[in-house]
């Protein structure tokens, strides 16, 4: 299948770097041989990691994200006009970009709120609430001209007290991070910065609510 982009206009990439990088299901816009480069593997990392303060804070069970059509799984979406969908070929995430986005903000929006949020693993253990997460958007939008490319992500957030069901909060949060750069490494480095942007504001958002989600 011909992409209708060229490797400069869709990822403002060189000629070069643009080799590492295609389209799935339109075939590669470089060609490797049968197999072509092995895919380059990305995490998503939060280093600003800080405890929640003392003993007595409030516990979240986090849920784990529900994503929107075409976002899930271990490949990086794209968004091309007309909504059109496709993932980039020869990059991809370490893991399930569900079990990525919960573990990011596991840490993020507890460092930032000062509330315990337990994630995978943690779900006999006794929280005072429960959050529930909706992925809308998480994915790689290709400008018109090199410099316009950008990351955009919108999570919603559901806040429910487990002792009477009590809706707490609900938060629809969105971040859009410009990628400075070319190729893989610029692409995932705007992905983590609009996570963390997006964890700060939910991490705010959470943090008057501790008293509702106490033991």
């Amino acid at each position: 299948m011909k992409s209708d982009r060229s490797p400069k206009s869709l990822f403002a990439l060189p000629a070069l770097a643009a080799s590492a990088l295609m389209l799935a299901g339109c075939g590669p816009l470089i060609s490797f041989g049968d197999d072509g480069p092995a895919d380059k593997v990305y995490g998503l990392e939060y280093n600003d990691v800080r405890a929640a303060s003392g003993d007595m804070a409030a516990i979240v069970y986090l849920e784990e994200p529900l994503m929107s059509d075409g976002l899930g799984g271990n490949q990086v979406s794209v968004v091309l006009d007309n909504n059109k969908r496709t993932s980039l070929m020869g990059v991809r995430w370490s893991a399930n970009s569900t079990d990525l986005i919960r573990d990011f903000l596991v840490r993020g929006v507890g460092s930032t709120s000062g509330i315990r949020l337990l994630g995978e693993g943690a779900i006999d253990v006794q929280a005072g609430c429960r959050m529930g997460v909706k992925v809308w958007a998480f994915e790689f939008v290709p400008g018109d001209r090199a410099g316009d490319d950008r990351v955009d992500i919108e999570i919603e957030f559901i806040l429910i007290r487990y002792n009477d069901n009590r809706l707490i909060g609900q938060e629809t949060i969105k971040s859009s991070e410009k990628v400075d750069g070319s190729g893989g490494d610029a692409i995932v480095t705007s992905f983590e910065r609009s996570m963390k942007a997006v964890s700060i504001e939910a991490g705010s958002w959470l943090a008057p609510k501790s008293a509702d989600c106490s033991l």
